[in-house]
């Protein structure tokens, strides 16, 4: 009997263990199922849900296909996650807006939060809640990315822009092109941010933090890593068998870096500030809140870690929006030179034989409309980044659980046919007949359009999580696009037609830009080419003048 006891006792862990593991998986079978009162939706495979239906590329397309079959509210089931599309600017205003306060957090993301950006102090945009830091790190991007910064900053935009379109008149590749257009996204952030100048740092300073951008997206786009947040198992499997864990520890030490640039950066410009205030012509972001922490006695005051993140998400905030937007108006104008020569006719007409100044760049009617086009026609996040539901919540005769994630379907949005004319093309014209671009009987059936809680775009997030570089953004490329418009023609590149197919033309991953963004630009005529020199020096000796520096 001594002897069976042993083999009891461990028929009975078996049988237990056996048990628990049954358990574990009918939870998770139930889990994948679509709760009661959920959005309609594709039909799921128990244990799975939706998964095996959603692309690792280009998911927004086949978003895009369940709006049509579905309706105007999407249920998916991500393993046992639940889902949301919003494909309707009225559902984006009832749960982003009207129930921001329950449905602004982010989805916790393991790779970000354990591997990434671990450190308590590591407070990056890419994993904020929406809590107290959050609205106190929002609130002080308003120096730099609200309306009086922006303004504030003009002349030197115009600087940057002005100086971009005369590097165009030399360039000879695309290796140049590219160089060009990520110094001219950067150089104002930059100084904006930490009181530096890009002309200052290493030469490759602009292509390490696109690259550190890059790696980063390489271990968080689908397909890169395995779903751990799906089948937290997999987040135990040794890192002998899990590249992806050594690829984020390359990743964080990039980030880290660059995180530390910007800090050490306004350590220099605030020091310099200390010593010779009168020095210093230009007040930026960071060495303006170090100023301020040290007169100040509150608590609330940001750590030089968090600091370092804050000026990360300052400038990434502002630049890859940006560079992703003026290169699909490129791209557009390449490949439809119709609009282009609509928009070269404003400018002749408006700034008449030199660069139109920053100050008048409201006078652009229709290449405003260019630019709000581009990004309807090519949104720059055409999904969008998930909210998080905080509790649950019934709205009308649906039910959410909590931790619910609902993506803006932007790209849906955009191209509801009952509310846009053509709306797969590529018409400017439709930001003519009002600020929306809708069809006119839509805005005319809507009186109170202004004031329905409707954004013009969707391009850049909605509710309290918008992309705070969306004007910065926005003004940049029209400056930009206003130089470059008045100077040149903008060309195909030697060879045929530009594939402007979102399906093969345009990258897959988080932002929406060219696989090929190359163009080529012709000066119109000499008299041009002339008034594009002189307006990079006159813009220059501007910018000079305002941040201070000697001749």
């Amino acid at each position: 009997m001594s002897q069976s006891l042993p083999h009891r006792l461990l028929a009975t862990s078996l049988l237990g263990a056996g048990v628990l593991a049954v358990f574990l998986l009918v939870r998770w079978v139930l889990g994948t199922l679509r709760p009661k009162g959920f959005p309609p939706g594709p039909p799921i495979i128990p244990g799975l849900g939706n998964l095996h239906q959603m692309p690792i590329q280009k998911p927004y397309l086949k978003f895009h296909q369940w709006a049509k079959q579905h309706g105007d509210i999407v249920g998916l089931k991500a393993g046992t996650g639940n889902l949301v599309l919003l494909n309707t600017p009225a559902w984006v205003h009832e749960l982003f807006d009207k129930r921001g306060a329950i449905c602004s957090d982010r989805p916790v993301n393991h790779i970000l939060t354990k591997h990434v950006f671990s450190g308590p102090e590591e407070k990056s945009i890419a994993i904020l809640q929406y809590d107290e830091y959050y609205r106190r790190w929002r609130k002080s991007f308003q120096f730099i990315l609200g309306p009086a910064g922006i303004k504030r900053l003009l002349p030197l935009l115009e600087s940057e822009a002005a100086s971009l379109c005369r590097k165009f008149i030399d360039s000879s590749s695309s290796s140049d092109y590219e160089q060009s257009l990520r110094h001219w996204a950067l150089a104002v952030p930059l100084v904006a941010t930490t009181g530096e100048r890009l002309s200052d740092m290493p030469a490759d300073y602009a292509d390490k933090l696109c690259h550190s951008q890059e790696e980063l997206l390489s271990v968080l786009l689908p397909g890169a890593a395995p779903p751990v947040d799906i089948f937290p198992v997999l987040k135990h499997v040794p890192e002998i068998l899990a590249g992806w864990k050594a690829k984020a520890r390359q990743v964080r030490k990039l980030l880290c870096d660059d995180a530390d640039n910007y800090l050490v950066g306004a350590k220099k410009t605030y020091a310099q500030i200390e010593r010779d205030p009168e020095s210093v012509g230009f007040d930026s972001l960071l060495p303006k809140i170090m100023k301020e922490q040290a007169a100040a006695w509150d608590k609330d005051k940001f750590t030089e870690t968090e600091l370092a993140y804050v000026g990360q998400a300052a400038v990434g905030a502002a630049v890859d929006t940006t560079l992703a937007t003026f290169k699909n108006l490129m791209v557009a104008f390449a490949a439809f030179p119709d609009k282009l020569v609509k928009a070269q006719e404003e400018l002749d007409r408006v700034a008449g034989d030199e660069p139109l100044s920053g100050e008048r760049i409201g006078e652009l009617v229709y290449l405003k409309a260019c630019v709000s086009e581009v990004l309807r026609w090519r949104p720059t996040t055409p999904q969008a980044l998930p909210h998080v539901l905080t509790r649950d919540e019934h709205v009308g005769e649906y039910f959410f659980p909590k931790g619910t994630m609902f993506i803006a379907n932007a790209w849906t949005i955009h191209r509801n046919e009952e509310e846009y004319e053509q709306p797969h093309d590529f018409i400017p014209e439709r930001f003519l007949d009002n600020p929306f671009g809708l069809r006119p009987s839509v805005a005319a059936a809507d009186e109170n359009l202004e004031n329905s809680g409707r954004r013009a775009l969707y391009a850049f997030g909605s509710g309290r999580r918008q992309c705070p570089g969306e004007q910065f953004a926005f003004t940049s490329v029209l400056l930009a696009a206003a130089k470059v418009v008045w100077a040149y023609d903008i060309l195909v590149p030697p060879g045929g037609r530009f594939d402007v197919s979102v399906e093969t033309g345009f990258k897959d991953g988080t932002v929406t830009e060219p696989v090929h963004p190359e163009v080529v630009f012709q000066a119109r005529s000499e008299k041009k080419r002339a008034g594009v020199l002189a307006d990079a020096q006159r813009t220059q000796d501007i910018a000079r003048d305002l941040l201070g520096l000697e001749f």
